[in-house]
């Protein structure tokens, strides 16, 4: 039920985002991708309430209650962090596109941090996801071999 109360707040941080009007401008080669906040926001609520629905329709089978939160509290934390980013002023996205100041490179700083947070929350995110194929496959295993024996 937790994932479905994630859902469902990010459903309304969409609402309150759709009056800021922000996007996220994603380039891609030769190719810029230009997102909505809102869109990504009900793209984590559709996420968590697809991950709720599995577990609806898996908890018969899944193997272990510790896999089990370990896959959820790793799912909501990269949703939730992907969240923050979308709302975190690194400092450097504000400034003037053509602003060439060597004085300062704390920015320089603040860009790699942002970088390695966007690199590392879906990896996340896909190990936890793992966890739960895992704990799945698992108990799929263990339900089978009960009913040979």
């Amino acid at each position: 039920n937790l994932l479905l109360f994630t859902g469902l707040i990010f459903v309304l941080i969409s609402r309150f985002a759709s009056r800021q009007n922000n996007s996220v401008d994603i380039h891609f080669h030769d190719t810029y991708f230009v997102i909505a906040y809102t869109h990504l926001l009900w793209l984590f609520a559709a996420l968590a309430l697809i991950v709720w629905i599995l577990y609806l329709l898996t908890n018969e089978i899944l193997y272990s209650k510790f896999l089990i939160w370990t896959h959820i509290i790793i799912t909501l934390l990269t949703f939730i962090l992907f969240a923050l980013m979308l709302f975190f002023d690194p400092g450097f996205m504000t400034l003037p596109r053509r602003h060439y100041d060597y004085s300062n490179w704390n920015l320089a700083d603040n860009y790699i941090t942002f970088i390695k947070i966007i690199v590392i929350t879906p990896v996340a995110l896909l190990f936890g996801q793992i966890i739960f194929i895992v704990n799945f496959v698992v108990g799929l295993f263990k339900r089978l071999t009960n009913r040979k024996t």
